[in-house]
This record gives C-alpha cells, structure tokens and sequence, in this order.
C-alpha cells in the first residue's frame, strides 16, 4: 500500500512539473515573440517616417520654387512668408530622414549628406533671388532662374527618395515576414502546449478525486482519536485545577513579600529624589556661574572691539592731520616765505590767492573732521522711531532735479516700516546713497535705482540698489569705507560719502553690507534696529 502511494504522489509531482515548465516555456517564448514584433512594428514605422519625410523633402523644395516665383510676379508678402517657412522646416526634415535612416541602418547615408549639400545651395540662391526681386534687379533675377538650378536638386531629391522609398519596401518586406514567422511559431507552441497539458490534467482530475475519498476515511479516523483526546483533556484539566490551588496559596505568599519589596523601594526613591534635588540646585548654580561668565566674556569682548575701533579711528585721524593737514600748511608755510621776497604786485596778488586755496583746503580738512567727531559722539545722540518710508520719500523729493537731469528710473518697493534712531543720520545715510548712484552712474545704460524694504530676524533693512559703475570688492572691498578713499577717479568727490555712511550707522548701532560687481552696479543692505530691539 505505501509503495503504491510513493507511485501517484511521484507521477502527480511529474505531471505537476511538467504542466509548470510548459507554461515556463510558453512565456518566455511568447515574451521573445512580443518583442519580435515590437521591434519589427518599429521597423515598420521607421520606413513609414522615412518615406513621408523624403516626399516632405520634395514638397518642401516645390514650396520653396512657387514661393520664390510667386513672390517675383506679384511682390506679396505672404509669397515671401512662404519662402520663409520653407527655409525653416528644410532642416528639420533633414533631421527626420536622418534619424530615421540612421535607426535602420540605412547603408548610403552619405547620399543624404549631398543631398542636404544641394538644398543648402539651393537656399542660399533663393535668398540671393529674392533679395533681387525686392532690389527690383529683374534682369539679374531672371538670369539665375534661367540657369534652372533648381531642376538639378529636384531630380537628386526625387532620386534619393526613389532610393529610400526602394530600401524602405524591403525593409517592410523582411518585417512583415519576421512578425509572420513569430507568430507562426506562437500558433506552434501553443498547439504543443494543449497536446502536452490535456492528458495531464485528465490525470491530476483521476487522482484528485482518489485523494478526496481518501480524505474522507482520514475524516472518520480523525474523529475517533478526537474523542479520545478530549477524554484525555478532562482528566488533565482535573489535575490542573489542583495545581492552580497549590500555587495560588504560593502567590499569596509572594505578594506578602512584594508588598515589604515595594515599600523598601519607596523609601529607596525618596532618597534618590532628595540626591536629584541637590544635583539640579549644583547643576543650576553651575548654569548661572558659566553664565556669568559668558556675560562678562562678551562685556569684554565688546569693550575690546570698541577699544580697536577707537583706535582704527585715532589711527585715520592721525594720517589725516600728519596728510591732509600738513600738505597745506607747508604749502602755506612756503607761499609765506615767497611772499617776503616778492617785489611785483601782480606776482603778489598770485602768491596772496594760492595761500587762501591752502587756507580753504585746512578749514575744508578741519571741517570734515569736525563733522566726522560729531557723529561719534554717541552718548548724546537723541534716537526716536522714524518712520522709513516717510524719510525716503523726502530724500527722494530732494534729489528730484537730479534723478529727472539724469533720466533714472527709480522702482520703489518700500514700505512705512518703522524703527529705532537718529532721524538726521538715517537721512544723511540715505542721501549720500542715492547721491552716489546718481553721481557713479554708467555711461554705457540708463540709471535704474531700486529701494526695498524687509525684515529679518532681529532687523528691518533698506536695500539699495543700482545699475551705475560698480566697485571691484575683489581689489578695494577692505578699503571701501576709509576715508577720503576714492575708485572712480574720473568723477569729481571727496571720498568722504561712504566713510561717514559706515560711521553714521556706526553711531546709530546698525550695520552695512555691500554686494558690487563692475559689470552690474552696487547694492547697500542697511540693517536698522526695531521699536522693540
């Protein structure tokens, strides 16, 4: 009996294997097929596109022709629009007999090269033609038309797609008959599959139904030994339920000594929140500490930036007084000594105007010093909210001679944004911006001047931008702001601007960023303190 059973169940795993590598095989044959085809059906559509295009190619060379002509005899322009269109779909089609030739491998493809070669020229001379016609040089015209050029291109077109049209029909041909083949062979193996899978599954139905009745003897035999292990199951429930008794009195117990454990533990914890405690009053005292420390660190820090900055200053003061100051009065010193010695009235007069420009020159330095001492005096500045739009309205309205002299364009973007400073010094700081873009403008463009307004985190900005001269920050960027420095020597100035511009919203406790490139203009970035700040 068991030998027997070995037997089906190894005849129903052959015949299961059997049905599985068939369908395998179908598959992977029917996907070879598939492809087969698609790739002969992109064949076809190839040769399909290569045709059209080569006749596109004729028509495109007849337009050209009855345009050329059309316009000659009557001057319309919709003729020379045709020509035009012509023009532009030439190379075009070229590219789409070329692909198309290029993806079936066509074996001349040179002949398309000489091809487009004659169009080009043909192009050309028609381009030559009409701009005789539009001349009015009929007479020119009309000896170029006679040399029938274009019967020479029109019969290289009409050949090479004769030629195409030939080599795509046997391309379509030797398609046709590859998708014909594949699916002949589809047909094949699906015959041989129903041959093979008929009288196995006849089979697997035969011994399918031996393993239902089979199934049904297991049944009865399965009920049986059920009613034996249920008698089984009760007994041994009886004996659990003694056992569960023992081991509840067990657990009684150790519930007795979990409840000791747990109170143990509660005064463990206790102990350990009292230790949490007083790590956090350490770990709290430490935070103040570093704290204190990191406030005196950035006091210092602070203090020292101000101490180098006092000292940048007192360094720029002492190149201007031993510079600025002495050039004059040694100029002054020597028209002085001249002045004792000469005898002629005239020479005199000359001497007594050269030391009053040296005295002008002294009083101007003094000045702009005097100026420059009083910004950074900047524990008796009076801050108030200033309203930003209102303030660029009135220095825009100032500079309105200039901007309508110089024809700019100014885009506003800005809004009445407010905030925390000397009304004087923002007024100044954008006046001498504007003034700058005005004065620094190119000559190669018209002056465009953006203002725009914006807020980051902790600042509201006043972006100034324009289209002028710019600053090259690769080679004067860590000299931009020194004073009486100047990079446009062609136009007329001080270099004093931008100098009291950073001093000035030094004083106020704002900052500048500058963004300059020679070929595009300069943009100033103005960061302004907040109502709240």
């Amino acid at each position: 009996m068991a030998i027997t059973i070995r037997t089906r169940a190894r005849i129903l795993y052959g015949v299961v294997v059997l049905i599985g590598f068939s369908l395998g095989l179908n598959v992977v044959l029917i996907y070879q097929n598939s492809r087969s085809i698609e790739i002969n059906q992109q064949v076809l559509a190839h040769a399909e596109q290569a045709k059209l295009a080569t006749l596109d190619l004729i028509r495109n060379l007849h337009l050209m022709d009855l345009a050329l002509r059309g316009y000659a005899l009557t001057g319309q322009e919709a003729q020379r629009a045709a020509t035009d269109s012509a023009k532009w779909n030439h190379p075009r089609i070229i590219k789409r007999i070329r692909t198309a030739l290029q993806a079936q491998g066509f074996p001349d493809i040179n002949r398309l090269d000489s091809v487009q070669t004659l169009l080009t020229s043909y192009f050309a001379m028609a381009d030559t033609m009409l701009t005789l016609t539009h001349e009015k040089k009929l007479d020119e015209f009309l000896a170029l038309l006679r040399a029938n050029r274009g019967y020479n291109v029109w019969f290289a077109c009409k050949t090479f797609s004769d030629e195409v049209t030939a080599y795509e029909t046997t391309v379509v041909a030797t398609a046709n008959e590859a998708i014909q083949a594949a699916l002949h062979k589809s047909y094949i193996l699906q015959f041989l599959i129903f041959i093979l899978a008929t009288p196995s599954l006849a089979y697997l139905a035969i011994t399918t139904v031996k393993a239902f009745r089979l199934t049904d003897d297991l049944r009865e035999v399965q009920l049986e030994k059920n009613k034996l292990l249920q008698a089984t199951n009760e007994e041994l429930d009886r004996q659990v339920k003694e056992k569960t008794k023992d081991l509840f009195a067990q657990n009684e117990a150790i519930k007795t000594h979990n409840t000791q454990l747990l109170l143990q533990q509660d005064e463990i914890r206790k102990a350990h929140e009292t230790i949490a405690q007083q790590a956090n009053q350490i770990e709290k005292k430490n935070k103040e500490l570093a704290q204190e420390v990191e406030n005196q660190t950035d006091y210092l820090r602070i203090a020292n930036q101000e101490l180098i900055e006092q000292n940048s200053r007192l360094q720029q003061f002492t190149y201007i007084i031993s510079h600025n100051l002495r050039a004059p009065l040694a100029r002054l010193k020597g028209l002085a000594n001249l002045m004792e010695y000469a005898q002629m009235q005239n020479e005199k007069e000359s001497l007594y105007q050269k030391m009053v420009k040296s005295a002008r020159d002294m009083d101007e330095v003094i000045q702009d010093l005097s100026m420059i001492l009083n910004i950074q005096r900047q524990n008796t500045l009076t801050r108030s909210e200033v309203i930003l739009g209102n303030t660029l309205q009135k220095v825009l309205l100032t500079l309105e001679d200039e901007i309508a002299e110089v024809k700019a364009e100014v885009v506003y973007e800005a809004s009445n944004e407010k905030i925390i400073s000397v009304a004087p010094y923002v007024e100044s700081i954008i006046y001498n911006l504007l003034s700058n873009a005005i004065k620094y403008r190119s000559p190669h463009r018209p002056l465009k001047i953006e203002l725009k307004t914006f807020r980051t985190d902790s600042w509201i900005c006043l972006k100034i931008c324009d289209n002028g001269l710019g600053i090259d920050l690769a080679r004067h960027g860590h000299e931009l702001f020194n004073l009486y420095k100047r990079f446009h020597l062609h136009v007329e100035g001080k270099g004093l601007g931008l100098y009291l511009v950073k001093t000035e919203m030094d004083a106020i406790g704002g900052k500048i960023e500058v963004e300059s490139d020679p070929s595009t203009g300069t943009c100033f970035i103005l960061y302004f303190n907040t109502p709240q700040t």
